[in-house]
């Protein structure tokens, strides 16, 4: 057992942050069961739009992982994740990635400063540095946060859209770059409204092409019931 699987040990009891089974074979935070069902995930990202990468879909798993990411105070899940996901090299996100115009700016949606002396890191900015490192490209700290805003996970689309709605501003640049592509870097993309509020934040003089990348896509409820049947009918019939 290596250090990190040692830490991971006396931290979480063995258990792993998928399926809460205790286990000693986690990585440290998987079990192979789990590992297998993400690497089977992986192979399924979403594509909202032309211009959203998305790079796991919403289940109980990438679920588990993402609150990890976010309030158990375990910012390596975002490498974690992004180094078993399609944008790793010659899969499908990472190719589309290689077909846009370099550099590639990763810029993450910002937190505002009460949320980040809470938390102690911005989990989208701990994702664009693995995305950086994985797919090659720069980390660019473009936006900052200038409303608080309450969080988005029970609000409606609609309410989504009214709770950041002018709530991010471009930091202002010595120099802009003539050539590149900027990917808005976030952990959810649902309805899309916290990415929007930043595309709108550039202006329309921006003078780069703009994508976005997240983590997770969280699918409508009829496609996970879909999914769910899937499984279910997949099951049965073995």
């Amino acid at each position: 057992m290596n250090w990190l699987e040692s830490i991971g040990g006396f931290v979480f009891g063995m258990e792993c942050l998928g399926c809460g089974v205790a286990s000693e074979s986690l990585d440290p935070w998987l079990c192979p069961a789990c590992r297998a069902e993400l690497e089977k995930m992986s192979k399924a990202p979403h594509f909202p739009n032309g211009d959203v990468f998305c790079l796991f879909p919403m289940r109980p798993l990438t679920r588990n992982l993402i609150h990890a990411l976010k309030y158990k105070s375990i910012p390596g899940m975002a490498t974690y994740l992004v180094k078993r996901s399609c944008a790793r090299a010659g899969e499908v996100v990472a190719q589309e990635l290689s077909l846009l115009p370099k550099p590639l700016y990763f810029v993450p949606v910002p937190l505002h400063p009460a949320r980040l002396r809470e938390r102690g890191y911005n989990q989208a900015e701990k994702i664009a540095g693995a995305l950086a490192s994985t797919c090659g490209g720069k980390v660019w700290r473009l936006f900052r946060r200038r409303t608080f805003v309450v969080s988005q996970t029970k609000l409606s689309k609609e309410g989504r859209e009214w709770n950041v709605a002018g709530a991010f501003e471009m930091v202002p640049q010595k120099k802009m770059p003539t050539c590149g592509t900027v990917l808005v870097v976030d952990d959810v993309f649902t309805t899309g409204a916290t990415t929007s509020s930043c595309l709108g934040a550039l202006g329309q003089d921006f003078p780069l092409p703009v994508k976005v990348c997240t983590l997770l896509y969280d699918e409508p409820a009829t496609a996970a019931a879909d999914f769910a049947a899937d499984n279910r009918t997949a099951w049965d019939s073995m």
